[in-house]
């Protein structure tokens, strides 16, 4: 069991819960936001929706009192929403009928598991209605270059969160035929410098989908090459050339375990464990873990987009920790 992982490390699984919720409080804004660099606010969006996600997944399962840190979570996201209740990342100008997919479906996540079940499902519909008929969903930013608007991350994302509110995907036939197609014949889905330059972020909310809709061939595909890749401490670990700073390990290791949660696999399988104990080894004196850069190009252009990723590996953490909870209740 995995609160067995946490003990023999010396350490309680509630109480590496409980100070990671702190220290996301400790990096709430007083607009309600919740970044690691003030002055770094391209990712505030969806550095606070991860948050926000992490919260209620252990909303009443931690001893953490969150006070009014969702309140203020919820007020911040509220007035950074679209017209149709879609969400942005972050700073970066767009027009009014522009949003990230990804930022808007880990919304729609975590509403739904605040329970905010009317909000979670409007917001749903109209993530619903913009599902492409040939079965993918896009990114609709004008950020993100064209080519990168429909990896299968986009879509792994919207289906998870129409399924958390058991909302029909329009063409539900057609998404899962994309996820499985866009699979390469190693198992995994890809690896774009836009999407955090590792395999396992286009993998997790894929198999996330994947698995939930019994598709178990390419649930194992992914897992037998997340397993392929795990380096002899437990961690994962990839890196494409050309950029400066980059996520770090942590981040990825969050990602893969997940993986493999959603596959099926349990801190009684020797890699689960050996990942829980190095991410465990890796926990900061403040509740967090290291994330590293966003792996942007070295150029002056995307100077402004330099940001650590502390908030969000900390969260993508605590849901690897959540799902590996559930699967063994």
């Amino acid at each position: 069991m995995i609160t067995q992982v946490f003990e023999g490390q010396g350490v309680s699984l509630a109480d590496v819960v409980h100070d990671a919720l702190a220290y996301f409080r400790s990096c709430q804004r007083p607009d309600g936001s919740i970044v690691e660099q003030p002055g770094t606010l391209v990712f505030q969006e969806w550095d606070s929706v991860n948050a926000l996600k992490a919260i209620a997944l252990w909303r009443g399962a931690s001893a953490f009192d969150d006070g009014d840190t969702v309140e203020g979570l919820l007020r911040f996201l509220r007035s950074r929403q679209k017209p149709t209740g879609m969400l942005s990342w972050g700073a970066i100008e767009v027009g009014p009928a522009e949003y990230c997919t990804e930022t808007s479906s880990e919304y729609i996540a975590g509403l739904t598991h605040l329970g905010l079940l009317d909000d979670a499902r409007r917001k749903a519909v109209f993530l619903r209605s913009t599902q492409l008929p040939s079965g993918p969903w896009a990114e609709v930013h004008s950020h993100i270059p064209r080519a990168f608007q429909t990896e299968p991350s986009v879509t792994g994302f919207a289906l998870t969160a129409l399924l958390g509110l058991d909302v029909d995907a329009l063409y539900l036939d057609e998404a899962l035929d994309f996820l499985v197609k866009a699979q390469k014949r190693e198992g995994h889905f890809g690896i774009n410098w836009y999407y955090y330059g590792t395999y396992y972020y286009l993998m997790r909310p894929a198999v996330a989908a994947l698995s939930g809709f019994g598709h178990h061939a390419p649930v194992g595909a992914a897992r037998d090459f997340v397993l392929n890749r795990q380096r002899d401490d437990g961690s994962w670990y990839d890196r494409v050339e050309g950029f400066g700073d980059y996520a770090a390990p942590e981040q990825h290791t969050a990602l893969a375990l997940e993986t493999l949660v959603h596959a099926g696999m349990g801190s009684d399988e020797p890699p689960v464990r050996r990942a829980v104990e190095w991410l465990l080894r890796r926990r900061r004196s403040n509740g967090s873990w290291h994330g590293g850069t966003y792996p942007y190009p070295a150029t002056d252009s995307y100077r402004e987009f330099r940001a650590t990723q502390d908030v969000v590996t900390t969260a993508q953490i605590l849901s690897a920790f959540k799902q590996l909870s559930i699967l063994e209740a």
